[in-house]
């Protein structure tokens, strides 16, 4: 022990007095770098160019920043990492940035005309250390916006996942403030919102459905996906059409310099990815493809009803990217993804989604670039009763055009300005009700629906004043009209909107206008920086969204109805504002949060007591339009250094609906507020990693969650022999409360014999293997309550757990890249 001692103190010793000559011999020399010919010095100004590499990729960094600090020079990289600017001989310091890499400064001595290459490495540590945001390690004390969070799909392998698949969003379902209904529930709410109140972009194009098997997975391809972010706080004005958050997710280009292949083997699905270069330097590639073999497992079950059910997914992406010349880059893509679920011979449903995405960007010059995308996008849904006198198949979903024109324009180096164009059009796609077999006794009917376009214009603005305050000041107008082909049925003005109410339809021809609105949407942000790791941030955010979700169950599926704004359905309308304090501790190891939001909306659409959504042609009679409010507390706490990284979320919030009408049957609970159907007061979770040796780790997952709101039968009574149940206000009672616990371990080739390690050292072919378990207690969670007669038929129903996953499920994955 005294010999062990000695030797860590011996180091120690060693190591300071390494770092005192370090220091002192900085002190005596000129550590810059020299750019140019010290021999042909030149005055005025000089040529500079370079290349930014990354040093995990092995080749040059997109769209990565150069600036040199205190002058209003920065450029932005080219396809292949490369840059130049000019500049006056002299003494200057450079600034290397790059989204998931960590900053580079480097001082440099500029005698003539020269050039420099410069390395940036990830972010992430050898250590695979958990880390929710992907810059600097003060990034969240600096950043202006809160309730921003940034990851990559790197920063969530160590993650536990459900049969094995790494999920984008799974990950954000562990953070404060955003949550969902329960297992088997598809989308994710934020900050009180409902899940059709999210925008998601893949690569810019907007995602109507972005899970998978009834929401257990996510339709992103975890190799083909590169970073992510969620705005759940303040959002910047170039993004609108939802009033909740919106999540943005970056898609991986193929490799510049060689082709690599990735995937993964698990016990349900698989994937593959290729990438590489085609015309090295110009044009390169990506395919990647994933689908599931879940049935088998299924087989396995002792429940009939289970083993003669199907499960199964998969999704495409194609991308192609094209550098035209050093200032302008072309990308094309295309993303195709489908489910399909099938329970015994009761029914199922479908989806299918195909989208056409072209970008081009382009950098203007030094300071302007700009990114001019054009989409295409198709998703179908079909929802099926497979056999009886009631099979049929009813298909909706929408067609849709977006384009959009953005420029990034760098007025100085604390003055980024963002300003653009939206434009989207809709086209829903007619419902239709089809029998299926013989024997159904379903008529076919079809149900119109129409179309609209959305237009927005949006300015933003970043700035930094002083050396503690940034702002961040955005507008965005939005215009929608509400277009035929329609019918639009007339109500008498003196009695309920109600079918038999009707009194004329107008009839409304290809592109004639039939309902417009719009306005305005101010987002402000403001950051206060009491010292390098303390800060106060404030934001407020109008936004309006004119395509709507209608379901009859708490959780999204894909056969719910879409609808737009019209006649009779306003656009949603939300005021979000929400105030955090962010503090770091010992040199950002540990990072804390506090975040208090509320959000006021105006508009929100609730339903009628037992009202059918499917082929009704006349939802105005059966939805309801109020008032909703949610509110709450977030807090965080992370450790993102050492052998043991993770985090601590738990949020406090509430989520509150009041619909007041003229009618009775208009007025839900007296008129009073009552909890949205996925209300969780109290929300938990705790993620670590333990990194053991390598890229091998031990990793957890514990969640757990207040029981969402339900209604409840309270009483039976009998009128001519028929018994009538009693149900309470909406949303008077709860179900359970929620806890699952999650394990994994993943082996590397680092734990391998030394002599194996060795044979494959010089490979480039790395594997590691993960095993895990979800829902470790094997809890048998409540997804829902549903009441049920009992056998002796007694009068009053009785409450009956619905489950959707109620045992433990063993994972297994092996990950291989070569």
């Amino acid at each position: 022990m005294n010999k062990r001692l000695h030797a860590v103190l011996t180091v120690l010793l060693l190591s300071l007095c390494l770092i005192f000559s370090f220091s002192v011999r900085a002190q005596t020399e000129d550590t810059r770098v020299l750019i140019g010919d010290p021999n042909k010095t030149s005055t005025g100004r000089v040529l500079v160019k370079g290349k930014v590499l990354g040093k995990e990729e092995r080749s040059g960094l997109f769209s990565a920043t150069v600036a040199v600090k205190n002058t209003n020079i920065g450029v932005i990289t080219t396809e292949d990492g490369s840059f130049e600017f000019t500049i006056n001989t002299g003494s200057y310091t450079l600034i290397f940035q790059f989204l998931g890499k960590q900053s580079k400064t480097i001082p440099v001595q500029i005698v003539g005309n020269g050039s420099i290459e410069v390395t940036l490495k990830d972010e992430v540590t050898a250590l695979q250390q958990v880390t929710i945001e992907a810059q600097g390690e003060d990034r969240n004390i600096a950043v202006i916006n809160a309730g921003v969070n940034q990851l990559s799909i790197k920063e969530i392998e160590s993650l536990p996942t459900f049969m094995g698949e790494v999920d984008v969003i799974s990950s954000l379902k562990a953070l404060p403030g955003v949550g969902s209904v329960g297992e088997g529930a598809s989308g994710f709410n934020v900050r009180g919102g409902r899940t059709d109140q999210n925008l998601i972009l893949q690569d810019g194009a907007i995602l109507f459905n972005a899970n998978h098997v009834l929401g257990f997975f996510s339709s992103f391809n975890p190799d083909a996906t590169d970073n992510f972010t969620l705005y759940k706080g303040n959002m910047p004005a170039n993004y609108g059409g939802r009033v909740s958050s919106v999540l943005d997710v970056n898609m991986k280009e193929g490799n510049t310099e060689r082709v690599n292949v990735k995937g993964g083997l698990g016990l349900v699905a698989s994937r593959l990815l290729a990438e590489g270069p085609i015309n090295k330097g110009s044009t390169r590639f990506l395919v990647a493809a994933r689908a599931s073999y879940s049935d088998w497992v299924l087989k396995q079950s002792k429940n009939i009803d289970v083993v003669n059910s199907s499960a199964r997914f998969h999704d495409v992406n194609l991308k192609l990217t094209q550098r035209i010349n050093a200032s302008n880059r072309l990308n094309l893509s295309y993303y195709k993804s489908g489910d399909y679920f099938k329970y015994t011979d009761e029914f199922g449903f479908r989806w299918n989604t195909d989208i056409f995405n072209l970008n081009w960007r382009s950098a203007i010059s030094d300071r302007l670039v700009s990114s001019t995308r054009v989409v295409k996008g198709d998703y179908r849904s079909q929802l099926f009763d497979p056999s009886g006198v009631d099979a049929a198949e009813v298909n909706n979903g929408v067609d849709y055009w977006q384009a959009n024109q953005t420029f990034y324009y760098n007025v100085s180096e604390k003055n980024n300005l963002t300003f653009g164009a939206d434009y989207v059009r809709y086209d829903l796609k007619d419902e239709t009700s089809t029998p299926l077999g013989d024997n159904s006794g379903i008529v076919p009917e079809t149900v119109d629906k129409e179309s609209g376009n959305e237009y927005a214009l949006f300015i933003n603005d970043e700035m930094e004043i002083g050396q503690r305050l940034g702002v961040s000041l955005g507008l965005r107008y939005a215009f929608f009209q509400n277009v035929g082909p329609y019918n639009v049925y007339q109500y008498d003005p003196t009695k309920p909107i109600l079918v038999e109410n009707i009194t004329d339809t107008i009839a409304y021809g290809k592109g004639d206008k039939i309902k417009s609105y719009s306005g305005l949407e101010p987002r402000i942000g403001v950051r206060y920086k009491f010292n390098e790791s303390t800060s106060v941030k404030l934001s407020f955010n109008r936004t309006q969204q004119f395509i709507h979700t209608l379901s009859n169950s708490a959780a999204a599926t894909p056969t719910d109805e879409l609808q737009l704004s019209n006649t009779y359905f306003k656009p949603l309308i939300s005021n979000n504002y929400s105030i955090g304090l962010f503090k770091n501790y010992a040199d950002n190891k540990y990072e804390l949060s506090a975040e208090v939001y509320y959000r006021a909306m105006d508009n929100l659409l609730d339903y009628k007591d037992f009202v059918d959504l499917l082929m009704n042609d006349h939802l105005e009679t059966d939805v309801l339009a109020g008032k909703g409010r949610a509110y709450g507390l977030e807090l965080f706490l992370k450790k993102s250094k050492g052998v043991l990284t993770g985090w601590l979320a738990y949020t406090l919030g509430r989520t509150e609906v009041q619909m007041v009408g003229d009618e009775p049957d208009e007025t839900i609970n007296d008129g009073e507020w009552y909890p949205a159907n996925f209300d969780r007061t109290h929300s938990f979770s705790f993620v670590s990693t333990v990194q053991l040796r390598g890229s091998s780790s031990f990793n957890w997952n514990i969640v757990y969650n207040t029981g969402r709101p339900i209604n409840a039968i309270e009483s039976n009574y009998r009128i001519d022999g028929t018994i009538i149940p009693d149900f309470s206000d909406r949303n008077a009672y709860r179900i359970p409360d929620y806890f699952r616990v999650d394990l994994s371990f993943t082996f590397g080739r680092d734990i391998l014999k030394a002599e194996l390690r060795d044979k494959l050292a010089d490979r480039r072919y790395k594997g590691t293997l993960t095993i895990g378990i979800y829902n470790v207690l094997a809890r048998k969670n409540a997804y829902s309550v549903f009441f049920k007669r009992p056998d002796d038929f007694g009068l009053l129903p009785r409450p009956h757990r619905l489950t959707v996953l109620g045992a433990a499920f063993p994972t297994l994955t092996y990950n291989f890249q070569f």
